[in-house]
């Protein structure tokens, strides 16, 4: 019965074997080539792994070895710029108007700061900074040109030392050695010399050149139109550094170059004699050597202290002056837009004469005012009773209006406007000066396409006396000025004389 079982499930296996083709788990046969083919499997995965690391070891070790050895190095090296002295302006017998001293600054490098906000924090506990200290570094961390917030300006050894007890609080300040400016002559000078400032993100859309390291650059005046003689070139050190981020040596020093020395056409003791003359007065003089355009005195009255703007000045002090009716801050000399006046009359009465409107001994009488036809208001002569039979010598000497209405009238504003034109009227002198204005010398053209409006006739006649539409810079009534007495030789108005590059013996004179 056992036996008949047996044989039984034997056929069964085989049965089952034969339609599934399995052969049993224990064929070693089928066992040692499955294992090969695991080997063999194995090895490729092993081989294709092998050939990837070693590629990888290739492409850094040798491919790309010099810029993983950068990166190795800058991790170990720090470079750290050394910005030059900047040059001295002078006037031209060699007085210094402005000059840089060394100074010492509270700094921070933006790469060692890893929290803004808790930066900000123990800031203002360690140095005990305002609202408004807090906002001018909040302004550093936007501008991305920099590469270090300034936290304190101008400290002394002293200072530092007391701060230094709570560094632990603020490790990422240091002590760093700043080239500062000062000015000897700060109200007197202040629309030409200008004053320097941070760097701004506004500095790189100009023609100033911006050079690596720079973190001062002239603002306005002289600073900033010569900022590229000024400024110099800027040095670097490579500095060694641990695991700690401190430094262990010094690998490498390239210093920086000194800015040239440049000097002005102004004379500093006429300069002071003309901005005395103004005092409680708001105007400009300027005085112009008709020969060769030498800017003597170049005075906008009152002037403004240009080193509180070289320490950084206070959001107080700079809404003050904002806020001040005299207008301080405006360059009156450049940029005040006035009605000429009287001071034109030479001009027009030249203009005839050229032209053979009038000859010299044209008379026109004045009797305190003229009548001009379909005019209902008469046009009124400075001089109720009037100066009687006046030529244009006695009528440029007394100033006469009603002879320049009537000559205005005969002139006509179109030929007007021509002649003006060429003694510089209505357009700039290109003083070595940003922002000069360019006036306004009014036509029929200007007042149609401005006014939308017809020229009336009454509009000449104001013109002949410098005002209505006219407008003039003080600037410009110099420089036509010159015209007239260097007898029609023209020159351009300029404040540089040259320039000495100090390190190269370098000397650049006035073209």
């Amino acid at each position: 019965m056992v036996s008949k079982y047996r044989n039984e499930t034997i056929r069964k296996k085989q049965r089952f074997e034969e339609k599934t083709g399995w052969e049993g788990i224990n064929d070693p046969t089928k066992d040692r080539a499955s294992h090969k083919v695991r080997a063999l499997i194995a090895v490729a995965v092993v081989t294709l792994i092998s050939f990837v690391y070693l590629d990888r070891i290739y492409e850094i070790q040798i491919e790309n070895h010099d810029l993983y050895l950068t990166k190795a190095d800058d991790n170990r090296i720090r470079v750290r710029p050394i910005e030059p002295i900047r040059g001295n302006i002078l006037d031209r017998n060699g007085i210094i108007l402005a000059e840089s001293f060394d100074t010492f600054n509270i700094v921070a490098k933006k790469e060692n700061i890893i929290s803004k906000e808790k930066f900000l924090i123990n800031a203002r506990k360690v140095l005990k900074l305002d609202n408004d200290d807090l906002v001018k570094l909040e302004q550093q961390f936007k501008n991305k040109k920099l590469k270090e917030i300034t936290l304190k300006k101008n400290v002394s050894i002293e200072e530092f030392t007391k701060l230094s007890v709570d560094q632990y609080m603020l490790p990422e300040m240091e002590l760093i050695v700043k080239s500062n400016r000062r000015y000897f002559f700060p109200e007197q000078m202040s629309h030409i010399t200008g004053y320097t400032g941070k760097l701004s993100d506004s500095d790189f859309n100009t023609v100033i050149e911006i050079k690596e390291g720079m973190t001062t650059v002239g603002k306005v005046g002289i600073e900033r139109f010569y900022q590229n003689l000024l400024s110099g070139t800027p040095g670097f050190e490579k500095l060694e550094t641990n695991a700690n981020n401190e430094i262990v040596g010094v690998l490498e020093k390239k210093p920086a170059v000194r800015g040239s020395d440049v000097y002005l056409t102004i004379d500093s003791k006429l300069q002071n004699f003309s901005y005395n003359l103004l005092k409680d007065k708001q105007g400009s003089i300027i005085v112009m050597n008709p020969h060769n355009g030498d800017i003597l005195s170049f005075v906008s009255h009152p002037g403004y202290n240009t080193n509180l703007f070289a320490r950084g000045i206070s959001s107080k002090d700079y809404k003050k002056l904002l806020n001040d009716k005299a207008k301080p801050l405006l360059n009156r000399a450049l940029n005040g837009q006035y009605p000429p006046g009287s001071t034109v009359k030479p001009f027009f009465g030249l203009v005839a004469l050229e032209e053979g409107i009038i000859d010299k001994s044209r008379v026109f009488a004045c009797t305190g005012a003229y009548k001009l036809e379909n005019y209902k208001r008469p046009f009124k002569c400075w001089k109720k009773d009037g100066h009687m039979d006046v030529n244009l010598s006695s009528a440029v000497a007394s100033s006469c209006d009603v002879f320049f209405y009537r000559l205005a009238e005969i002139s006509g504003i179109d030929m007007m406007h021509d002649k003006l034109q060429k003694f510089g009227f209505g357009q700039k002198t290109y003083l070595d000066l940003y922002g000069e204005k360019n006036g306004l010398l009014p036509s029929r053209e200007w007042k149609n396409k401005s006014r939308q409006e017809p020229w009336y006739p009454g509009e000449t006649l104001n013109i002949g006396i410098g005002q209505g539409y006219f407008l003039a810079t003080p600037l410009q009534l110099a420089n036509a000025t010159s015209l007239l007495a260097s007898g029609g030789s023209s020159t351009t108005p300029h404040l540089f004389l040259r320039s000495i590059d100090r390190v190269n013996n370098e000397l650049i004179n006035f073209k």
